[in-house]
C-alpha cells in the first residue's frame, strides 16, 4: 500500500516535533521498566493475537515505539481532528472549573490538546489522567512539568477499576480509545464514561472506520514506516537510538498493531444512544494500518 508523505493532510509543527524528539528516547527508556504484563487490557490485547512467539507481551512494543513512528506521522494523533480545540475550549468555557478525565493517553498528546483548550478558552479545570499503564502517565508528568499543567495520574483499569469516582467528571475526552477495544469492549467503556459522568456532561473523542488489519496492510505499513524513517533521518541522527532498534521497533509494531475499526456510522449511534450526540465525519491521514475517514465525536448526558 502507498502512503506517500506529502499525500498526509497533517504536518508537525517545529515546535511539536523538536518536544518530540527530546520525549521520544525518554518514552522508550521508560518503556522497559514501566511497561507490565497485564492479564486484561492495555496494548498486550493486540499482541495475544498477533504476536510471534519471539515478541513481548507487554506494552512496552507500543509505548517505546509510539513518539518515533508520530515523528513520521503514521499513529493517529489528536491534531489529525480539528475540531477538538473548539469542542473542548467551548465546554470549558461553560463550566470554567470542570473536572476533566483524560480516558487513557499514548503519551502526552491528548494532554497537550486539551492544555490548548484551556488556553483558549483561559480557564483552570482540575485534570485527572488515567491509563493502565505507567508509561504514559510519565510521559503526561513530564509535559506537564515542563509547561506548568496541574495533573493528577492514576495508573488502573478504567472499565474494571473499582476505585474511580463515578459521576465525579464534567468532561471525559480521549483520542481513538474506541479502535483501541475490540468489539465487545466497546459497549462497556461508552457505559462506564457514563457512570463517570456528572449530570450534562460531556465525552469528545474520534472513532476511525475501517476493517480488519489483515497481512498485507501490515506488510505495507512497516515499508512505510523504513522508507520514511530512511527519508528523514536527520531528525534521528540527534537522538539517543540507534537506527537497528528502530528499524526492529517499527517492524515489531507493524506486525502487532492493531486498531479495532468502527464499521458504520450507526454502530457510533447505538453505541452513544443514552447520550445527546454530536457527529462529524472527516477524513485524517489514517495510520498506513487501515487509512480512513473518522468521526469526531461530542457525546452529551441530559
Amino acid at each position: 500500500m502507498d502512503c506517500r508523505i506529502e499525500d498526509l493532510m497533517y504536518t508537525l509543527d517545529p515546535a511539536t516535533k523538536e518536544l518530540l524528539k527530546e520525549s521520544a528516547p525518554l518514552m522508550a527508556k521508560w518503556s522497559v521498566t514501566e511497561c507490565k504484563p497485564k492479564p486484561v487490557g492495555g496494548m498486550e490485547e493486540w499482541a495475544k493475537e498477533h504476536a510471534q512467539a519471539e515478541d513481548s507481551l507487554d506494552c512496552d512494543w507500543y509505548h517505546g515505539t509510539w513518539q518515533y513512528l508520530r515523528l513520521l506521522n503514521m499513529v493517529a494523533v489528536p491534531p489529525w481532528y480539528s475540531f477538538y480545540n473548539e469542542a473542548l475550549s467551548t465546554i470549558l468555557r461553560r463550566k470554567p472549573d470542570a473536572h476533566v478525565l483524560i480516558s487513557a493517553c499514548a503519551d502526552y498528546g491528548m494532554l497537550a490538546t486539551l492544555h490548548e483548550a484551556i488556553k483558549t478558552a483561559k480557564t483552570n479545570p482540575r485534570v485527572t489522567i488515567y491509563d493502565i499503564c505507567q508509561t504514559p502517565l510519565l510521559s503526561c508528568k513530564w509535559y506537564a512539568e515542563r509547561f506548568g499543567v496541574a495533573i493528577e495520574c492514576v495508573r488502573d483499569n478504567i472499565i474494571t477499576s473499582p476505585r474511580m469516582p463515578l459521576h465525579a467528571f464534567d468532561l471525559i475526552v480521549t483520542d481513538e480509545f474506541l479502535t483501541v477495544l475490540k468489539d465487545a469492549y466497546k459497549p462497556q467503556i461508552v457505559q462506564r464514561w457514563k457512570e463517570l459522568l456528572k449530570p450534562g456532561g460531556s465525552i469528545v473523542t474520534t472513532a476511525m472506520l475501517g476493517g480488519p488489519t489483515d497481512q498485507g496492510l501490515r506488510d505495507g505499513y512497516a515499508a512505510t514506516a523504513h522508507s520514511l524513517f530512511k527519508a528523514n533521518r536527520a531528525t534521528f541522527d540527534a537522538m539517543d537510538v540507534l537506527p537497528e532498534d528502530l528499524s526492529k521497533r517499527f517492524s515489531q509494531f507493524a506486525q502487532i498493531h492493531t486498531r479495532h475499526m468502527l464499521g458504520h456510522e450507526n454502530q457510533i449511534r447505538t453505541l452513544f444512544a443514552d447520550f445527546d450526540l454530536w457527529l462529524s465525519r472527516t477524513v485524517t491521514p489514517g495510520e498506513c494500518v487501515n487509512p480512513t475517514s473518522s468521526f469526531q465525536i461530542v457525546a452529551t448526558l441530559p
